[in-house]
């Protein structure tokens, strides 16, 4: 048996490991992001940090003149949450406001000494954003308010810091998307783009066209006859204005327009649809006047129609009459260079003249909660692209059916993903980094695992800070280490499992991180990229425990893309994956869930998602961050977890998860 498995490892264990030849660089060092007394995001361009504390139990303003109405009432809202009196006391900390021209735009300075706060600002939202960074300082010791002593000198490297919703499939409410506009300003986000239309739904008021918002012409599953009246979407547009916040329509052409067509009869490139979409864009831009939406998006994705140029020209032309800066998807139809580009497709983007938004592998709903936080973090905005690059739109495409409207921020790590990107877009502190990480985590031991190591402790920091009551799916991860084996033929492994001293002299690549792609659905990297079907990897984990404890762990292994509902469904009774993987913890296997749907598949395992599985809501039990954890007894001391993940089909996302979600006393060996 011995020279057997000697065999199996000469004849298979062969590494395809794609190499990491581009080297890291950036701007912040990892002394300067962990020595920082407070943890910011997004981090300040430039800060000096002093030794020392201002008491702040009340302020009253200097040059109070200079705060417009919403900008007094959001610092307001922020001294109250503290627990600070705004007060006209002159005994009391000042907070002078002074204007600086030269700051650049949405720029501030802040400055706290013994006894006061002095803000400087250029425009109006870099006084907001200063109030943002004042809110993060301030820290309540024993009942009392602090703020570190410090000097700031902080703006943004990107003029365009944004968030995408899809309403068109799945409506959200006014107030769901009030929050999300919130939470966008607490981290100095300055662009919300609101998906209004798709297949499903038109969720835009139409008075000459009132048919488009009917129930009976949207999908009966994608809450039919929901949409926003005009005067909803003007009272988004102030909301958001007063959070510094451009919002930018979309209305989706001449594709995704399944929709359209039902209530009007036409696809909007004929002669007659084209005259109808003409009028609704007049009614909207009627509706919602320059001053409130100088910005449209109009799609032209995913579409092949006749006479591309022709369509284009004339709603480029109709949209320019009413004075609108437009945005299109790319790739997406032909149009001038004036056009803004809004890129989503994996591919560099040469120099043709055109201003550019990256979005690309920027879909919250294609990554799961670990990988897809290092893709984001170390992906620099517009590294793929010749072009003039404005900054970045975070996406969330929901297309599969919601139960419940708030299900997409369940289902997906919207949270974790926005606060990296606004740190990205605000900071764009790494410069250079291996594409490596779009699909892994670095490898302990790396500068790059260093500095994602201590950017962890910055969100978990806001997590409990900020979001107790809302989702956020992400727990430490840098330090989590793995030894992973392979290849080996599937159908050779029984003897492997639950053997460690079978693997003792092979050969295995070490990787960190909670989930682990052995190679990922698009193929775009993962630790063996060539691993075809038909083979097996194992990976082993050494865990020292402080104590005997039960600790709770999100498992699982192929995470589908919520967007659609594509793989190997769920496993069958008393299976932990489809595909075959099994998971051991100290010698013994470890029991899988007990599955509602044992067994279940989707229609198709490749391609898009077939129209009645779409329809059909994600489980709680599909998504390991959604069921409920998986209680583990660790002993005391070092504990052994040993994982099988064989892959069975090309467009498997062949991955595994196992994460500790309370990781106090708990120690990833480091092979």
């Amino acid at each position: 048996m011995k020279n057997f498995l000697i065999l199996i490892t000469i004849l298979f264990c062969v590494f395809h490991v794609t190499g990491q030849t581009t080297s890291f660089q950036s701007k912040f060092s990892s002394e300067k992001l962990a020595e920082a007394p407070v943890k910011l995001i997004p981090f300040p361009q430039h800060v000096n940090w002093n030794k020392g504390y201002l008491k702040l139990k009340s302020v009253h303003l200097v040059n109070e003149e200079f705060l417009i109405k919403p900008i007094k009432n959001e610092l307001i809202s922020i001294l109250h949450e503290a627990h600070i009196e705004y007060t006209n006391i002159p005994t009391s900390i000042p907070l002078q406001i002074t204007k600086n021209p030269n700051l650049p735009s949405e720029g501030y300075t802040l400055k706290v000494i013994s006894n006061s706060i002095t803000v400087g600002f250029g425009d109006d939202a870099g006084l907001f954003y200063a109030f943002q960074t004042l809110k993060q300082l301030i820290k309540n010791i024993n009942g009392i308010p602090y703020i570190q002593y410090c000097t700031i000198e902080d703006y943004p490297i990107f003029p365009l810091r944004g968030f995408m919703i899809d309403v068109g499939r799945n409506f959200q409410s006014i107030s769901i998307l009030k929050q999300q506009l919130d939470i966008m300003a607490r981290y100095k986000m300055n662009t919300f783009h609101w998906h209004l239309t798709d297949n499903p739904a038109w969720r835009i008021e139409s008075k000459k066209y009132p048919e488009l918002t009917a129930a009976k012409n949207h999908i009966e599953t994608r809450d039919p006859g929901m949409y926003y009246t005009y005067e909803e979407i003007r009272d988004l547009i102030h909301y958001a204005k007063q959070k510094q916040i451009q919002v930018i329509p979309e209305i989706d052409m001449p594709g995704h327009s399944e929709s359209f067509v039902t209530s009007t009869g036409f696809k909007m490139e004929s002669k007659e649809g084209l005259k109808i979409l003409k009028e609704i864009l007049v009614e909207f831009f009627t509706e919602i006047p320059k001053e409130l939406c100088p910005t449209i998006h109009i799609g032209s994705d995913e579409v092949k129609i006749p006479n591309p140029e022709g369509f284009m020209k004339e709603i480029i032309s109709l949209c320019r009459a009413n004075e609108r800066e437009i945005i299109i998807w790319n790739p997406g139809l032909p149009a001038d260079n004036q056009v803004i580009r809004q890129t989503w497709e994996d591919k560099p983007q040469k120099k043709q003249g055109y201003r550019e938004i990256d979005s690309w592998n920027s879909y919250i709903n294609n990554g799961e909660p670990y990988i897809h936080i290092s893709n984001l973090f170390f992906k620099p905005i517009g590294s793929e692209s010749k072009n003039t690059v404005l900054g970045g739109i975070l996406c969330l495409w929901p297309d599969v059916n919601l139960e419940s409207s708030t299900d997409a921020f369940q289902q997906n790590p919207v949270y974790p993903s926005l606060l990296t990107y606004a740190w990205k877009t605000w900071t764009a502190d790494i410069t250079s980094a291996s594409r490596n990480y779009i699909t892994q985590v670095p490898t302990i031991g790396t500068d790059e695992n260093k500095y994602f190591s201590i950017f962890e402790t910055y969100l978990l920091h806001h997590k409990d800070r900020y979001f107790n009551n809302l989702p956020f799916q992400y727990s430490k991860q840098a330090e989590t280490s793995w030894s992973l084996y392979g290849p080996f033929k599937t159908t050779l492994t029984d003897s492997l499992d639950n053997n460690l001293n079978n693997f003792k002299k092979m050969p295995f690549k070490t990787v960190s991180g909670n989930s682990v792609y052995i190679r990922d659905r698009f193929q775009q990297g993962g630790v063996f990229t060539k691993a075809m079907p038909g083979e097996t990897y194992y990976a082993i984990a050494k865990i020292e425990s402080d104590t005997d404890k039960i600790v709770p762990f999100w498992i699982g292994f192929e995470t589908p893309h919520r967007a659609n509902r594509v793989y190997n469904g769920i496993p069958k009774e008393g299976s932990w994956d489809s595909s075959g993987g099994e998971i051991w913890i100290n010698g013994k296997k470890l029991p899988a869930p007990n599955w509602e749907n044992p067994g279940w598949k989707p229609s198709k395992t490749k391609g898009w998602g077939s129209k009645e599985d779409q329809e059909i809501p994600w489980r709680i039990e599909e998504l390991y961050w959604t069921r409920p954890p998986v209680a583990i007894s660790l002993s005391k001391g070092t504990n052994t977890v040993l994982i099988k993940i064989p892959g069975t089909t090309d467009y498997q996302n062949w991955m595994f998860t196992f994460a500790p979600l309370l990781t106090e006393g708990l120690n990833f060996i480091h092979p």
